[in-house]
């Protein structure tokens, strides 16, 4: 690279280079498996500069890596040698109540958003965790307590202002470009920088949630009595399993996440939740919409994480049981985690005005092994760890491909069987339209050829 170029990078409006004071924490990665050096980090808070970012970019010859709230556990928003668009000044949210829409920037993470939506007695399928970035999550799919009224997160974006890899804005709409919102739904982040999303939102009334927890040893009655919850009141909320040590280090425990969303009476659901079954925490009452998004918490950045997973078509008792042993295998991994979620309600119809490039919907359970650990001696049981609990869910995933949002690393051959023949070719059509050169390709990629 020339003098010239290096120095119209380095003139952009704020841009870090290494040896600039703020660098190196501008570079930290939630993932502290990943250390990435940007030849420049560009903040951005206008499409005017995202514009001029990707333009400066294209002069010099370099790729584009895209930083949103900076949540990816793969690590998609840093590259060596990249020019980094960080989106993270673009955390404004304006809700619409009449119209029920709400617009966001970019940037903006769901604690932003679920706050601005919540004053007016509104909400999105969001992150459930709030301090994701909104961009990540819509652009994989995104998992949420209201999937069973409203579908995955990226079925109800609405419209999207893109940047493309040339500098031009375009508008996705159905009144836009049918075809790029088609994409944006799912397709992740291949095909230019979102500046502004549009949402629907719905009204959200009072809300009973929280957490039970079970011994690891009760896996079989447990399963048993969630299956009945879900037949007997199927859009209630989100049925979500959390396998885990116990807190003493001993056994495995469930936990199960319990949101109910739909205004059903709480208390047949609660009955059927701890009727004769042995309980060892137990914290269900009454809460806001915000405080059930805050249910699981935060992860500090730079722990280590590895996580790798599959939507199933189908998960029984005895698969359960092999998860719920599998999280008290190994007490070096730190903090061993399985995660279920199930898809439930809307989630499971495609959206009728463009439909969505997100293909799961078939399955009934997402299935994900998240390893996350501190020490850097611990690298290879976790992930070893990790990849055995893939290696149990792999009989019974429905297409051989995981959940985006929560993978590490993840092949070609898994992210274009994550979508099945016709929509990948469909995605390589707009990839090809508005990328043809794969700049964007920080990303669980979809190359243009």
């Amino acid at each position: 690279m020339t003098i010239e170029t290096t120095a119209g990078i380095a003139g952009l409006p704020g841009a870090m280079l290494a040896g600039h004071p703020a660098y190196d924490e501008a570079r930290i990665s939630f993932n502290g498996l990943i250390d990435r050096r940007p030849l420049a980090i560009v903040p951005c808070g206008t499409t005017a500069e995202v514009v001029a970012a990707v333009q400066a970019a294209r002069a010099a010859g370099l790729p584009i890596a895209i930083r949103g709230g900076g949540h990816s556990v793969a690590g998609h928003g840093l590259a060596d040698d990249a020019l980094v668009i960080s989106l993270a000044p673009m955390r404004g949210a304006e809700v619409d109540p009449e119209r029920r829409l709400v617009h966001a920037g970019g940037g903006a993470l769901w604690e932003d958003v679920d706050a601005a939506c919540f004053a007016h007695g509104l909400a999105i399928v969001g992150g459930t965790f709030g301090d994701t970035g909104i961009g990540g999550l819509t652009l994989g799919g995104g998992i949420g307590w209201l999937m069973p009224l409203a579908g995955f997160t990226c079925d109800n974006l609405v419209e999207a202002e893109v940047v493309t890899a040339d500098g031009t804005v375009v508008r996705a709409a159905a009144d836009g470009d049918r075809e790029l919102l088609w994409a944006l739904r799912g397709g992740g982040g291949n095909f230019g920088v979102v500046t502004r999303f549009t949402y629907r939102v719905i009204p959200v009334d009072a809300i009973v949630g929280g957490s039970i927890v079970y011994p690891g040893a009760a896996a079989e009655a447990v399963f048993a009595r969630v299956e009945r919850l879900v037949a007997e009141h199927p859009t209630y909320g989100l049925p979500t399993f959390g396998l885990h040590r116990s807190a003493d280090g001993g056994e495995s425990s469930i936990t199960l996440l319990v949101g109910i969303v739909d205004g059903s009476d709480p208390e047949p659901i609660l009955d059927l939740l701890r009727r004769d079954l042995p309980i060892l925490e137990d914290d269900i009452r009454p809460m806001t919409y915000i405080e059930l998004q805050a249910l699981a918490g935060t992860l500090p950045f730079g722990l280590r994480h590895y996580w790798k997973g599959h939507f199933l078509r189908e998960l029984d008792a005895d698969l359960f049981g092999r998860l719920t042993a599998a999280v008290g295998e190994d007490d070096s991994v730190g903090n061993a985690l399985i995660l279920l979620e199930a898809i439930v309600g809307a989630g499971r119809t495609e959206p009728s005005d463009v439909g969505a490039a997100f293909a799961q919907r078939d399955a009934r359970w997402n299935a994900s092994a998240l390893a996350i650990w501190e020490d850097p001696a611990l690298d290879a049981t976790a992930v070893s760890w990790a990849r055995r609990v893939v290696d149990m869910l792999e009989p019974s995933s429905l297409t051989g491909g995981g959940y985006v949002n929560y993978a590490t690393e993840e092949p070609i051959e898994r992210v274009r069987a994550a979508y099945g023949p016709e929509r990948w070719d469909r995605l390589v059509a707009v990839k090809r339209r508005h990328d043809p050169e794969n700049v964007f390709r920080f990303n669980h990629n979809i190359p243009p050829d």
